[in-house]
């Protein structure tokens, strides 16, 4: 939901030549599992140190994508990380999540995508407001790199 340019670049392509689509992080590093605040600390190696859509003032600015998924969830008695688990399964058969698997509970939580079910109406009333959000920060540490080719 942070990076909509696939929709966009690659899946025409995907779908004219009948290949798959491996969406990697689609939880965008635990951000759109909703556990993630601007308070959040990083520690050690965890690679969102140094990603720019993890600075405090990025988290709240993505917060309404958040909320969106909330919002949602509530309606469905589900959480954001499986709304969004859902959408991406609707969207088109050759997409595949592969949301991260650290801990059992969140395996536990992702696997219950499959039992959320998003009408058409839903999906279009989700897409309508996912097309107001503009999302801040870059999903990779492109500002680091950029700075020591720069030095």
């Amino acid at each position: 939901m942070m990076e909509r340019m696939f929709e966009r670049d690659v899946f025409p392509v995907c779908r004219e030549l009948d290949i798959g689509f491996v969406a990697f992080s689609p939880l965008a590093s635990g951000f759109l599992s909703g556990k993630v605040c601007a308070e959040t600390q990083y520690q050690g190696d965890d690679v969102r140190r140094v990603i720019t859509r993890f600075a405090p003032e990025n988290v709240t600015a993505n917060q309404p994508l958040v909320d969106l998924l909330q919002k949602f969830a509530d309606e469905k008695n589900a959480t954001p990380a499986q709304i969004l688990l859902a959408w991406m399964l609707t969207k088109e058969p050759f997409i595949t999540p592969i949301p991260g698997s650290r801990k059992i509970e969140r395996i536990e939580e992702n696997l219950g995508a499959a039992n959320v079910e998003l009408s058409n109406r839903e999906i279009k009333a989700l897409e309508k407001e996912l097309a107001e959000i503009e999302i801040h920060g870059n999903r990779t540490d492109e500002d680091i790199a950029r700075l020591y080719r720069s030095s």
